[in-house]
C-alpha cells in the first residue's frame, strides 16, 4: 500500500510540475511578445528580424546559445545601409523547436529555406559570430553563387575540432548530456523553478539543484554564478530565464555541443571558401584559437585577419564600430561588383 501511496505522490509532483511549466511558458509568451515576425517553414514557425531595404541581404548568424537579441546594437546601424536579417535558429529564442540532429548541416539548410519562404533574394553577406563561425562557411561553400562575403566574428575554429583534444571532447560531451538532463527537468517546471529560487532570494537552493542537473560540468558553469550567464550582453541576459527554462532551448543547445566536432568536420571538407572573407578575433583569444583564426583567413581566397584590440568574446559589444565597418566594407565591394555585371550585361 506505501508503495501505491508513493507512486500516487510522484505521478501528482510531475502533473504538477508539467502545469506549473506550461503556464508558466503561456504567460512568459504574453509578457515578452516576439521583436519581429514569424516564417512558418512546414509545421515549425521561425522567428526573424527583418530591417533596411536593399538589393544586398545581410544575414546575422547568432552564437551557440544566443538570439535576434545579440545584435540589438549592430542590425538597426546596419539598416541605415542595406537590408539586415537576424533570426533565432529552431529550439533558441521565440523560434519553435526543429529537427535533430542540430548539425552544421541541417542548420544552414534550414536557413536556406527561411530566406527562400521570406522571398529574400540574394545576394548576401553572411555574418557569424562564435558558433557562427561554424555555419556560415558552411553556408558559403554550399550555396556558393549565393554568397557575395562573410564576416567572422571571434568564430569558433573548425581546425580545433577536426579532431578536438581529449579535454574539448570531454567538454562537449558533458555539455550535450547536462543539456539532456536541463530538457527533462525543463518538462516538469524544474529549471522555472530554479529561476524562481534566485529571484526570491534563496541562491543556496537553487545552486544545488543546479550542481544536480550539471553533474560532472566544469565548476564555472554549474551554478548561480556561471560565466556563461554574466558575460551575456544585457538583452540577452535579461531574457535567458525566460528562454533557458525552456526544453526545447536544452535540447537545441545541446544537440549542437553534441555535434560540434561533425559540423566542423563537414566545414573543413567543403572546401575553400571563394569570396571576400574577415576574421575579427578578441584581443583576449587563446593561442589555439587564434591560430585556428588564422587558419581559416589563409584558407579563403580572399581572407583578412583582424585583432579587435580592446574586445573580449563579445567584439559585437566592445567594439561594434569594428564589426559594423566590416560588414559595410563587404556590402560596397559587392555592390561594385554587381553594378559592373550589370553594365557588362547591358553593354554585351
Amino acid at each position: 500500500m506505501m508503495i501505491i501511496y508513493i507512486i500516487a505522490a510522484v505521478c501528482a509532483a510531475l502533473l504538477a510540475g508539467f502545469l506549473y511549466q506550461t503556464l508558466g511558458v503561456r504567460a512568459d509568451r504574453k509578457r515578452f511578445p516576439a521583436p519581429g515576425e514569424f516564417v512558418q517553414i512546414g509545421n515549425r514557425r521561425v522567428h526573424l528580424r527583418d530591417m533596411g531595404q536593399g538589393n544586398l541581404t545581410v544575414i546575422l548568424e547568432s552564437g551557440l546559445m544566443s538570439t535576434v537579441l545579440a545584435w540589438n546594437d549592430i542590425q538597426p546601424e546596419l539598416a541605415k545601409s542595406t537590408r539586415v536579417i537576424s533570426y533565432d535558429r529552431a529550439g533558441l529564442g521565440w523560434s519553435d523547436g526543429g529537427q535533430e540532429p542540430r548539425d552544421a548541416s541541417r542548420l544552414i539548410n534550414e536557413l536556406h529555406a527561411l530566406l527562400a519562404e521570406k522571398k529574400i533574394d540574394p545576394p548576401y553577406i553572411l555574418v557569424g559570430h562564435s558558433f557562427g563561425g561554424v555555419t556560415m562557411p558552411l553556408f558559403a561553400t554550399s550555396y556558393a553563387n549565393e554568397v557575395a562575403g562573410i564576416v567572422l566574428i571571434d568564430p569558433v575554429a573548425p581546425t580545433e575540432w577536426n579532431p578536438p583534444s581529449e579535454k574539448d571532447r570531454k567538454r562537449a560531451e558533458i555539455g550535450a548530456k547536462v543539456c539532456r538532463r536541463a530538457s527533462y527537468a525543463a518538462h516538469f517546471g524544474v529549471l522555472r523553478l530554479i529561476v524562481a529560487m534566485i529571484q526570491l532570494g534563496a541562491k543556496a537552493f537553487a545552486n544545488r539543484m543546479i550542481g544536480t542537473i550539471s553533474k560532472g560540468a566544469p565548476s564555472d558553469s554549474n551554478t548561480t554564478e556561471s560565466p556563461w550567464f554574466w558575460n551575456l550582453p544585457a538583452a540577452e541576459r535579461a531574457m535567458a530565464p525566460v528562454f533557458w527554462t525552456q526544453a526545447k532551448c536544452c535540447r537545441a543547445i545541446g544537440s549542437q555541443l553534441g555535434n560540434l566536432a561533425a559540423s566542423c568536420a563537414q566545414v573543413l571538407a567543403a572546401g575553400p571558401i571563394e569570396v571576400p572573407l574577415v576574421v575579427i578575433s578578441a584581443a583576449n583569444v587563446s593561442p589555439e584559437r587564434l591560430k585556428g583564426h588564422r587558419m581559416v583567413a589563409e584558407r579563403a581566397t580572399k581572407g583578412r585577419h583582424i585583432i579587435a584590440e580592446r574586445s573580449g568574446h563579445w567584439v559585437t559589444e566592445d567594439q561594434p564600430e569594428l564589426v559594423i565597418q566590416s560588414i559595410l566594407e563587404l556590402v560596397e565591394s559587392a555592390r561594385e561588383q554587381v553594378a559592373e555585371k550589370s553594365q557588362s550585361a547591358h553593354g554585351s
